[in-house]
């Protein structure tokens, strides 16, 4: 018997106006999957919808879709449903936890899952199944999250996919040829296609906001342990950082706040969002468009004239757009490889020195070259990053407000120009607040004439991810982007 459609009413913003009787003659009739974590909480708040419902409507999906997507490398639909069961009966019982309560997510294959295989994409951890869960794991749970599996990345968050990898690497819900961005990149991708409702991530040298730029979601890189990382295999440990992927800024927002106890999500709904736009001083780098080198174009012609479009919207919103001077990105991206590659080798040298066979291609290539850098080149990329750091906190403290650029520089590229190419330089843009570690966020801008997302990336101040999550709320709206339905 066909699931009875669940009616619910959006203001022109995108945000849930108070739910409706479901019977009720509204504005839309949208799937399940389809909504928003911030219109799917307010339904399971009204008791609406239950998290059964919701539940099996991902359920349903993933069964359908993800043997083309490939974002779930280990799916846990059983128990899913178990908790889904019991997250109904405590709602119905009085028993809400709050905006997380009974809401479908899952975890990068990088966090530690109790009772749960935690790979790492990777052929050495194939059957690893950890006894304790990472911290943001166990505190998602306890506010009512349920784990609907865990999703590919890229080899040990530092990797790129080869033929002979353990899992299939998960493709574009966009375009299945085409890449799903970086090391989060089956968590950019289910979000994209409606597997889950929000997905965690790491963020080293961009892996949230890389893949959020290709899938076209939102991915949010806090300042560094704005959520815990203990439990998380790591990277690169002075630049890795925990966050999340979602379908919009809204979502994020309340997320933020059910971890942090804050009220950013009210902020972002008010009916005053767009003032957060008037005066808002947004720096743009000097020289964007070309290498200062060479002179060569670093955009793809349709990422250029978007995001000078969207500049233009929120001009027209009453913003300023400063011309700042920035560090050179040669420079930034050769540092912060450097740190990532040398701590990298760190952690995983034991594997590559003494099983090669268990790694695939990609990371094998990554290591090697990592192998070659020297004590001396780290300190320096160190010294070097720490001075960027202080350059751009005094830029946000006393120029602007945000600084702003295309989240990616290019199109996603296919899958197999990615496997031709495993250690090709992309998505340099995100490179500059992973070495300073102000928060970042990536948020879609428009479509190509290709059919596939462009995004651009926004950055603030130390610990100012309640302004950052605002002003991409305020964004969004501005532009009138809306995730649109994949796949169906």
């Amino acid at each position: 018997m066909p699931r009875k459609a669940i009616h619910f009413k959006l203001d022109r913003g995108g945000s849930v106006q108070t739910p409706l009787n479901p019977s009720a003659d509204v504005h839309a009739d949208t799937p399940l999957h389809a909504l928003s974590l911030a219109q799917a909480s307010a339904l399971i708040r009204h008791q609406q919808i239950t998290p059964v419902q919701l539940v099996q409507a991902y359920i349903d999906r993933i069964e359908r879709l993800d043997g083309q997507v490939n974002a779930l490398v280990t799916p846990t639909l059983d128990a899913a449903m178990q908790a889904a069961h019991q997250a109904t009966r405590e709602i119905a019982q009085g028993q809400y936890r709050g905006p997380l309560h009974g809401i479908p997510m899952a975890h990068k294959d990088v966090y530690l899952t109790q009772g749960v295989r935690t790979t790492a994409h990777s052929r050495h951890l194939h059957d690893w199944v950890p006894t304790v869960s990472a911290t943001l794991v166990t505190g998602l749970e306890r506010l009512g999250v349920i784990s609907l599996g865990k999703t590919a990345c890229h080899e040990f968050a530092f990797g790129s996919p080869s033929e002979d990898d353990l899992f299939p690497p998960a493709r574009n819900p966009w375009h299945l040829a085409h890449m799903p961005g970086s090391s989060s990149s089956g968590s950019g991708a289910a979000v994209a296609a409606g597997l889950c409702l929000a997905a965690t991530g790491t963020d080293t040298g961009g892996s949230i906001r890389h893949p959020a730029a290709a899938c076209g979601v939102v991915g949010f890189k806090p300042t560094r342990l704005a959520y815990p990382l203990s439990g998380v295999i790591a990277l690169a440990p002075s630049l890795d950082v925990a966050g999340f992927l979602t379908r919009n800024a809204l979502d994020q927002a309340l997320i933020w706040d059910a971890w942090h106890g804050s009220d950013v999500a009210t902020a972002c709904t008010a009916d005053v969002q767009r003032s957060v736009l008037r005066g808002l001083r947004i720096g743009v780098p000097a020289g964007l468009w070309h290498n200062a080198e060479n002179g060569q174009a670093t955009h793809d012609p349709q990422i250029q004239a978007c995001f000078d479009e969207t500049l233009q919207k929120l001009q027209a919103e009453g913003a300023q757009v400063v011309t700042v001077d920035l560090p050179p990105q040669p420079a930034v991206v050769q540092a912060a490889n450097t740190l990532i590659a040398y701590e990298a080798f760190q952690q995983l040298q034991h594997i590559w020195r003494d099983h090669p066979d268990q790694l695939g291609q990609g990371l094998r290539q990554k290591l090697a070259g990592a192998a070659q850098l020297s004590l001396n080149d780290y300190h320096a990329a160190r010294v070097q990053a720490d001075v960027w750091q202080q350059q751009v906190s005094a830029l946000l403290a006393e120029q602007v407000d945000m600084l702003m650029w295309p989240g990616r520089e290019a199109l996603p590229e296919t899958l197999q120009a990615l496997m031709a190419n495993p250690t090709g330089q992309r998505s340099a843009c995100n490179r500059l607040f992973s070495l300073t570690g102000h928060p970042a966020l990536t948020c879609p801008m428009g479509v190509s004439t290709q059919g596939l997302p462009m995004a651009l990336q926004i950055g603030a101040a130390l610990h100012g991810e309640g302004h950052l999550l605002q002003v991409a709320h305020a964004l969004a709206s501005a532009i009138g982007w809306r995730l649109p339905v994949l796949l169906d």
